[in-house]
């Protein structure tokens, strides 16, 4: 009996002979791609295409191959060296060599597709002018991460062994005001939520606080930090997260977000659905949006024929999919589209990485005073949306033999009184979530009045309030605090601390 034998390796000259085809889609793109750009060749524009997408670290999805015309391998990559250099490259990314020719043509036909739909968007962005799209490409190569020496976590779909307990100092001096008694928060101890809401007006060391226990926390493990920083203090040198985290700081006028913010774990009917209703629950709640309960619903269609057709989807693919749908209704364009128009006006998100990879890294957003209300709150709705997507999609994180629980991501919104009480989704669906997928999230206001728009449970999933001097309405003082905490009367330094189910004490913090 024959033994059977593994099929040989693919040689250079075997792929230089294979036809590779893209998809109608990508090959379109294509086509205006060489028109505007004047290439004087057909093979010119799905070299670019694919170098776009193997600059994207996670794997592309797989593409049809229903493009009319086929390019050899010679004619695609070039001959001898540079056809090893594009085999190699490709090899690399998938991290092994491909089974077979099939395997290859499908690699190669996945990233043609996927260069294509990030490089259509730029030619429009750059009205089809060749020197602004060459100029959009090589600002979308920039790298976006620290320097590579940096300290990188690890990726926070697999959390890193649990560290056992985490015992957090809260400031310098950490103690009961009154007995001397040393303060610690046991954030990842079992029962409790790593939740905390900080609370205090300007100049009474809230801010000073919040990073201080952040910078003891990413000391005790080594996960990714997600910040949103609406007054640009958490990385002076006082603060300084960008350096305890090794994180990139991002505005997104000037440098589109690097995520694929609409991913979606799988593309079932039923996840289509639930994405576009989600999104339209979202968007609905921005400020002055005003959705009707009509226009809702042709948003939720317009978002799912978009997430349908497109992959990555861009909000811009969601406003034109808006758009069209209320030409085939006959409908006047109304607020919903304006709503859409002027969130689009800025490139904010560009889809380059996976939420896996970039919810692995460390990022400070910021979010200046002079942004529109509507981008602000529309970052940081989109971005907890899909970290809250991402983490639902995760296993529990793992948990020691004492139940303390290992961690994966943090996330603060310094300043949170610019978004609470707009009820996002996301924000609380990471609050719900984080006790069993290993999150950790810290809000930062001026005052307990802050949450006042936000339901009970929302504060029920904090593990930690702390609230230092400021001039709450003593309603809402009581109803977070308990009745005898006079916020007004606290010494400097000094704040109310209530952590669990545990009696509310004074702390003195510095």
């Amino acid at each position: 009996m024959d033994t059977p034998h593994a099929a040989a390796p693919l040689g250079l000259d075997e792929i230089a002979t294979l036809d590779f085809r893209a998809s109608a889609e990508a090959e379109q793109i294509g086509q205006q791609l060489k028109d505007a750009l004047g290439f004087g060749a057909h093979y010119q524009a799905p070299r670019l295409a694919i170098a776009r997408s193997l600059a994207v670290a996670a794997a592309p999805p797989a593409a049809p191959s229903d493009g009319r015309r086929a390019i050899n391998g010679r004619t695609l990559f070039g001959p001898g060296a540079d056809l090893a250099a594009w085999v190699s490259l490709l090899v690399e990314h998938a991290g092994r060599a491909p089974q077979d020719r099939q395997e290859l043509q499908a690699w190669v036909r996945a990233h043609w597709a996927r260069g294509m739909a990030l490089l259509g968007p730029m030619l429009e962005e750059a009205g089809r002018d060749s020197t602004r799209f060459w100029r959009l490409i090589a600002e979308a190569t920039l790298p976006h991460g620290p320097d590579s020496t940096a300290e990188q976590p690890a990726a926070p779909g697999g959390a890193a062994p649990p560290p056992g307990l985490i015992a957090l100092r809260l400031g310098s001096v950490s103690q009961d005001a009154g007995s001397g008694e040393p303060i610690r928060w046991p954030l990842n101890a079992p029962g409790g939520a790593a939740n905390a809401a900080f609370m205090g007006a300007s100049g009474t060391g809230k801010t000073r606080t919040v990073t201080a226990i952040l910078r003891e926390l990413r000391a005790a493990t080594p996960l990714p930090l997600l910040a949103f920083d609406f007054k640009g203090d958490l990385t002076d040198k006082d603060n300084a997260l960008d350096r305890a985290f090794g994180a990139t700081v991002l505005n997104p006028v000037e440098q589109p977000i690097p995520l694929d913010v609409l991913a979606l774990a799988d593309r079932s009917p039923t996840t289509l659905a639930l994405a576009a209703q989600r999104l339209r629950d979202s968007l609905s709640t921005l400020k002055g949006a005003g959705f009707g309960a009509n226009q809702k619903e042709l948003l939720a269609e317009a978002a799912e024929r978009a997430l349908r057709q497109h992959q990555p989807c861009r909000l811009e693919d969601i406003r034109e999919a808006l758009v069209r749908l209320y030409a085939e209704r006959g409908r006047k364009e109304d607020g919903a589209v304006a709503t859409l128009r002027d969130l689009t006006r800025l490139r904010l998100f560009a889809p380059e990485h996976a939420p896996a990879e970039f919810f692995a890294r460390s990022w400070i957003i910021r979010l200046p005073a002079h942004l529109p209300d509507l981008v602000k709150v529309s970052v940081v709705t989109l971005i907890t949306d899909a970290l809250d997507r991402y983490a639902n999609s995760l296993p529990d994180a793992p948990t020691d033999a004492a139940g303390n629980r290992a961690l994966r991501y943090a996330v603060l919104i310094d300043e949170a009184h610019r978004i609470l009480g707009e009820r996002l989704p996301g924000l609380s669906g990471l609050l719900r979530v984080s006790r069993s997928k290993g999150g950790v999230v810290f809000l930062s206001s001026q005052s307990p009045d802050d949450f006042s728009g936000e339901d009970d449970e929302f504060l029920d999933q904090m593990g930690l309030v702390l609230a230092f001097r400021c001039n709450a309405e003593p309603g809402a003082a009581r109803r977070i605090l308990g009745p005898r905490c006079d916020l007004a009367a606290l010494a400097r330094g000094e704040a109310w601390l209530k952590i669990g189910g545990e009696a509310t004490r004074r702390l003195r913090a510095w």
